[in-house]
C-alpha cells in the first residue's frame, strides 16, 4: 500500500536536528497525578530509536487546561529514561530557556519540551497556514532540520504543534503513525459482515455527531451503546429518568441528535437492557425500574451477556470507549467482559481509544486484538472517511518536498 505522505524512509535523519511531535498523553490518577499507564509511551519507542543517530527533541501535550490530568511531561520523561534512552526535560516550550537547552541537545540525546498546551495558542484550531503564524512554530522552526510527526492518537486536530511545522520544515510521518494509517486504512476496506461497533466513554456531545457519521457510513450492522453515551439514549428514548442527564455535558442538543439517530436506525443501535448502580458505595445489578436514581455507572450482566454474544460473532468490530465509570472497580465489570469478547472473536478487532486501549493492556487482552490503535477521536474519525487534519498537512508537505 503506497502511502500519500513522506515516511521515515524518505529523508535523512543521521546527524540532524529533529523536532518530534508525538501524542503520550497518558491516563493519570486524578489524586496523586501519577502516570498510571505508559502505553502511548511504548507506542513511539520504533520511531525514536530510528532516530537514534539524531539530535531529537520531543513536543507533545498531557490533558487540557483544567483538566485533572493536565500535568508536566517531566513524568513522561522520566518513563522515556527507564525505557533506556538518554532524555531530559526542560521546563519551557519556545522561551530562551527552552532555546539555550535545544542548542545543546547532541546526537543520541532526546530533549523533551514543556506540555505544548501550557501555551495558550496551541489549543486554537485553524488552517495549517494559519496556526502556523503561532509563536510556538516561528520561534522554533528555524532551529531544526526535520519534522517528524507521530501523534496518531492526535491526528484529526488542526493545532499548531500538530500541523503548523509542516508548512516550514520537511515534514515526515513517524513510525506509529504510518503504520496506524496502513491497518486502519486495510481494516475499513474490508467487505466482511456482520460489522459491528463498540461505543461508549463520557465525551458524549462529540461521540453522538461521530456516531451519526459512521452510521451514515453504511459500514454499520450493530452498534452497541455504553458508558454516558448509552445513557443518553436510554434518556431520548425514554427508558430510564432524565435526572440521569446531570452527568451529560451538552445534554439539550445531544439528545435531539440521539431521538433522531434512533428514528432513522432502529434496528442498528442497541441499546442497555440492565443497569449496574452504586448503592451503599456497593455496586447493584438490577433493572431500570429498581435503579431509584442511584449513579448508573455500568451495564449489566444481561446488557453484557447480549453484547458478547453480538461481538463474539462478528466479522469485523471496532470497540470505542468504556461501557462503565471504569475507574471505580466494581464498574469496570461491564468493559473487561466486553474486552473478554473482542479477544474472543476471530473476526478483524480493533480497539481505539486511551482508556479502552489502556485497559485493554492492562488486563492481557493486547496479544488476542488484531490491532490497538493509539487514537480515539482520531481513529474513530478514520473511520467516518474523514481525512485526518495531520495526514492532509502531510500530504501537501510532500508536495512541497518534491
Amino acid at each position: 500500500m503506497k502511502l500519500p505522505f513522506k515516511t521515515l524512509d524518505d529523508v535523512e535523519t543521521k546527524g540532524k536536528r529533529v523536532l518530534v511531535r508525538v501524542d503520550i498523553n497518558c491516563s493519570v490518577d486524578p489524586d496523586t497525578k501519577k502516570i498510571t499507564n505508559d502505553s502511548r509511551i511504548d507506542a513511539i519507542v520504533p520511531t525514536l530509536k530510528e532516530l537514534s543517530k539524531s539530535k531529537v527533541v520531543l513536543m507533545a501535550h498531557q490533558g487540557r487546561p483544567g483538566s485533572n490530568d493536565f500535568i508536566s511531561l517531566e513524568q513522561h520523561t522520566e518513563i522515556l529514561r527507564g525505557l533506556g534512552f538518554n532524555a531530559a526535560f526542560v521546563d519551557d516550550i519556545f522561551g530562551d530557556k527552552a532555546k539555550a537547552a535545544i542548542e545543546k541537545v547532541q546526537v543520541g540525546e532526546i530533549l523533551v519540551l514543556q506540555n505544548v498546551r501550557m501555551f495558550e495558542g496551541e489549543m486554537k484550531k485553524a488552517p495549517p497556514d494559519e496556526v502556523a503564524k503561532e509563536a510556538i512554530v516561528q520561534e522554533l522552526y528555524p532551529l531544526f532540520d526535520l519534522y517528524v510527526n507521530d501523534a496518531f492518537g492526535a491526528a484529526h486536530r488542526s493545532q499548531a504543534s500538530l500541523v503548523g511545522f509542516t508548512t516550514v520544515l520537511p515534514s515526515v510521518a513517524g513510525r506509529l503513525v504510518e503504520k496506524e494509517i496502513r491497518i486502519l486504512t486495510e481494516a475499513t476496506a474490508t467487505e466482511k459482515h456482520p460489522w459491528i461497533l463498540v461505543f461508549g466513554g463520557a465525551k458524549v456531545a462529540d461521540k453522538v455527531k461521530t456516531l451519526g457519521k459512521l452510521l451514515a457510513t453504511g459500514r454499520v450492522d450493530k452498534a452497541l451503546l455504553g458508558g454516558l453515551l448509552g445513557q443518553l439514549f436510554l434518556i431520548a428514548k425514554g427508558l430510564i429518568p432524565i435526572e440521569y442527564s446531570t452527568p451529560i455535558k451538552g445534554f439539550k442538543s445531544a439528545v435531539e441528535t440521539a431521538k433522531q439517530l434512533l428514528e432513522k436506525y432502529p434496528d442498528i443501535l442497541i441499546l442497555p437492557e440492565d443497569a449496574a448502580v452504586e448503592r451503599g458505595g456497593k455496586r447493584v445489578e438490577c433493572a431500570f425500574n429498581e435503579m431509584n436514581g442511584d449513579p448508573f455507572l455500568d451495564i449489566g450482566p444481561i446488557t453484557a451477556s447480549e453484547y458478547t454474544r453480538m461481538i463474539i460473532g462478528a466479522a469485523v468490530v471496532f470497540g470505542n470507549g468504556p461501557q462503565g465509570y471504569f475507574e471505580k472497580k466494581p464498574f469496570a465489570k461491564g468493559t473487561i467482559s466486553i474486552l473478554s469478547a473482542i479477544a474472543e472473536c476471530e473476526g478483524v478487532t480493533v480497539v481505539g481509544g486511551g482508556h479502552l486501549s489502556a485497559m485493554a493492556i492492562n488486563e492481557g487482552f493486547a496479544d488476542r486484538i488484531s490491532h490497538i490503535s493509539t487514537g480515539g477521536g482520531a481513529t474513530i474519525n478514520f473511520l467516518t472517511g474523514k481525512k485526518l487534519d495531520l495526514v492532509v498537512a502531510l500530504e501537501e508537505a510532500a508536495r512541497r518536498m518534491g
